[in-house]
């Protein structure tokens, strides 16, 4: 019985280590998929600074600055699903907090300002609706969770309250795997985006190539 007991466990504990290797196969694909978009977009960008043109800068910014927080966010959640100590969960689920709040800080006049007025101004109006819809979507997760990510944030990361009683008690109530759900709803949201700026992407290629002005 001790034998079979044995065996059991260590089949159990191998399919977990193959489970596990085959995630991190997919999560370094995916990781090595945002930072090939990074540096091809920036490229782009740079080159289209030199020759001042800045027709599609707002977009172009807006593309580079998604897939930094989705990679952060891919690291992070998956910093996360491997923790065992409750400690470290802890940990990562406030840093997420920190990489949730301060995009959606900024994707309201990332998106809503700058990106629309750019597609208005370039007459890509068949655009329009569907990044109105991706605002429409980050502004609506902002406002259901908003108050409990800056809380997180204020009182168990940033250690802006010095009294480390009240500190540990914030850390202590803290729903870590909550907040770990937060990022995976969070990061489908980002990839959406970045599904949609591909879309963009291919029609600006697609105009410069064949020589036409918007």
């Amino acid at each position: 019985m001790k034998l079979f007991n044995f065996f059991k466990t260590w089949k159990t504990k191998q399919k977990v280590k193959s489970l596990r290797k085959k995630l991190k196969l997919e999560i370094d694909q995916n990781i090595s998929g945002s930072q090939e978009s990074i540096d091809q977009i920036s490229k782009v960008l740079t080159d289209f600074k030199k020759h001042n043109y800045s027709k599609h800068d707002s977009f172009l910014n807006l593309c580079i600055f998604s897939d930094i927080v989705l990679i952060d966010l891919t690291l992070l959640l998956e910093k996360f699903q491997f923790a065992e100590r409750l400690q470290e969960k802890k940990l990562y689920a406030r840093v997420i907090s920190i990489v949730l709040l301060d995009y959606l800080d900024n994707i309201g006049v990332l998106i809503g300002s700058n990106c629309l007025a750019e597609l208005k101004r370039n007459n890509m109006l068949e655009f329009i609706d569907e990044f109105k819809s991706m605002h429409k979507n980050f502004s609506s997760f902002k406002t259901t969770n908003e108050r409990l990510l800056r809380e997180i944030r204020n009182n168990t990361i940033a250690h802006k309250n010095k009294d480390a009683l009240i500190l540990n008690q914030h850390i202590n109530k803290l729903n870590e795997n909550e907040i770990y759900e937060f990022g995976l709803q969070f990061k489908i949201h980002i990839k959406d985006f970045i599904d949609l700026s591909t879309k963009v992407i291919n029609y600006i290629s697609e105009y410069m190539r064949e020589g036409r002005k918007i």
